[in-house]
């Protein structure tokens, strides 16, 4: 031990950074290493990817253990419109299945393959839901007040995306062109 605090002693200042900072990365290494392990010894990692599927128009997933004996329930959310009337987008759209749904948020997006959620709307603007039809709607209205990063384009490609949050924590996605031209 001493030998090492002689050797340490003896480098400049630049070479003392070096040294704590191989050392910080080297107990960072290990920590993760050993974590690792032991989560992999405890089966956390045996669980089935619930990550999103890419290009699927509605995906389902639970935040539950999986198990193989997991059933996973019929339910599904569907966006029947999407569109731009004057000056709002509105989306209408319906719920399926056996499982009651306890929520729907939408979102409005700009772009292609990778849409970006836009600033334009009003997210205070809360969807009406009716729980005997089983259906819901939104619109998306304008911010008032605040300052939009970037507004509407005529031009650019509009979706929205809703994401319906079901009983027992079963959650499910649909995702839609929005048709017509946005308000300039």
């Amino acid at each position: 031990m001493q030998r090492g605090l002689d050797w340490f002693s003896g480098l400049n200042l630049a070479q003392k950074v070096l040294a704590v900072l191989f050392a910080a990365l080297l107990l960072l290494s290990a920590s993760y290493l050993i974590t690792a392990a032991i989560l992999l010894l405890a089966g956390v990692g045996d669980q089935p990817d619930s990550s999103p599927q890419e290009g699927a128009a509605s995906q389902s997933m639970s935040p539950g253990s999986a198990s193989p004996e997991l059933t996973v329930p019929d339910f599904s959310v569907e966006i029947t419109s999407a569109r731009w009337e004057g000056e709002k987008g509105v989306v209408e759209g319906k719920w399926e299945g056996d499982l009651h749904l306890s929520s729907v948020r939408c979102d409005l997006l700009e772009g292609k393959e990778s849409a970006r959620p836009t600033d334009w709307w009003d997210r205070s603007v809360e969807p009406d839901i009716s729980f005997s039809e089983r259906t819901f709607s939104q619109q998306f209205v304008e911010a008032e007040g605040t300052k939009i990063e970037k507004p509407l384009d005529p031009e650019s490609r509009y979706w929205v995306f809703c994401l319906g949050r079901f009983s027992d924590g079963w959650l499910t996605a649909g995702r839609a062109p929005v048709t017509g031209t946005p308000p300039s």
